[in-house]
């Protein structure tokens, strides 16, 4: 968290991202497929490609060649938002060759991984039955999912990492936005001279 976006870039060479919007929000999308063992390619071919699957909802969006980015390895797709030129949320969406029995078992694994505390809770608007927990700090929330993406059979277990503090200042760069044009449009109402 926290990186820049040439930060990002350098380790995804080939990969760009879109400008920021109004509020300096950019998205960057990408899928992992691995061609090993499936398709032929040769020493030139491009191991990124645009996605051309991609919505304007979801920024730039590319496919990587699994096999050419190996630190990739396990990982489907990589969701990225920057604010002001940080990176401020990362989801990781992982393939379905790990099993999981529980929740309780990913998150603790994540915990030994990163060396994060062990407190993981469901979230508050769960159910009691849920297969997502998180934890939380002032600043920092890690979500943890089972439910991979239902339109993806190969999708496994994801987590979400989600800078609190740049989200709560672009949703006040946000909110300013909307209410300095609805105190001007209500000065254009109280000026008008029929």
């Amino acid at each position: 968290m926290g990186m820049t976006q040439d930060q990002v870039l350098r380790r995804l060479p080939g990969v760009s991202i879109e400008k920021p919007d109004k509020y300096g929000l950019a998205r960057l999308r990408i899928s992992i497929i691995n061609t090993s063992g499936v398709i032929k390619t040769s020493a030139h071919d491009n191991p990124v490609q645009l996605d051309i699957t991609a919505t304007p909802g979801d920024g730039s969006a590319f496919v990587l060649d699994g096999a050419k980015f190996p630190d990739l390895k396990g990982v489907r797709k990589l969701q990225m938002r920057f604010i002001d030129g940080r990176l401020s949320y990362l989801q990781i969406a992982y393939d379905d060759s790990s099993k999981w029995e529980s929740i309780d078992q990913f998150v603790e694994a994540i915990s030994t991984k990163l060396n994060l505390p062990t407190q993981w809770q469901a979230p508050a608007d769960s159910s009691g039955d849920s297969q997502d927990k998180e934890l939380r700090c002032d600043a920092f929330v890690i979500s943890a999912s089972l439910e991979g993406d239902p339109a993806d059979t190969h999708a496994g277990p994801e987590i979400i990492l989600e800078d609190l503090a740049a989200w709560n200042a672009m949703s006040k760069r946000q909110n300013d936005t909307v209410e300095k044009a609805k105190r001007e449009e209500e000065e254009k109402r109280k000026a008008f001279k029929p």
